[in-house]
């Protein structure tokens, strides 16, 4: 009896050559893409926190405002020479007449090393900008005027508004 022999089944060298490429083609953009911080860009996830904003009196009944970090990721604030946090974040302050402004640091000199849970950065009027602080009593704040105002801490790293808070001065 003659046996049967079956056609060999797979791929032509051809389409083995052709996906061999591809995947050492996939492979280079995927090294190219972690080395040039592309992936890990994509994998970043916005820090976490929660806070309360207060209307604070300084000395003199002057109005500020206290953003009070409750609990979450300890972050560095932009423009400060803080390191160890989670992420950057910044703030920004609508005002009672709806106009955006940044809130600059008043120095690069900060208590600790990260804004952290337990701890409150004071946003104050200069007469000509809006500026934070975390110790009032190295700065002389002019009273805000009143009306309502909305805090955005703003996750620089991955560009997202973590919170967007209204407080009230009276």
């Amino acid at each position: 009896m003659h046996e049967m022999s079956k056609p060999e089944s797979g791929l032509s060298e051809t389409m083995s050559l052709i996906f061999m490429a591809m995947l050492v083609i996939i492979a280079a953009i995927l090294l190219i893409a972690s080395m040039t911080g592309v992936i890990s860009n994509l994998l970043q996830k916005p820090a976490l926190l929660s806070a309360q904003v207060i209307q604070y009196d300084a000395p003199g009944n002057l109005h500020t405002i206290a953003v009070f970090h409750q609990q979450g990721d300890a972050v560095d604030l932009n423009g400060t020479s803080q390191t160890g946090g989670s992420s950057i974040v910044s703030l920004t302050l609508i005002d009672t007449g709806g106009l955006s402004y940044t809130v600059s640091p008043a120095g690069t000199i900060f208590q600790n090393n990260q804004w952290g849970p337990g701890d409150t950065l004071y946003i104050y009027w200069t007469g000509s900008a809006y500026r934070y602080t975390d110790d009032l009593t190295t700065v002389t704040p002019v009273s805000l005027p009143t009306g309502t105002y909305t805090v955005k801490i703003i996750d620089n790293k991955v560009n997202v508004i973590i919170n967007a808070l209204p407080v009230t001065i009276r």
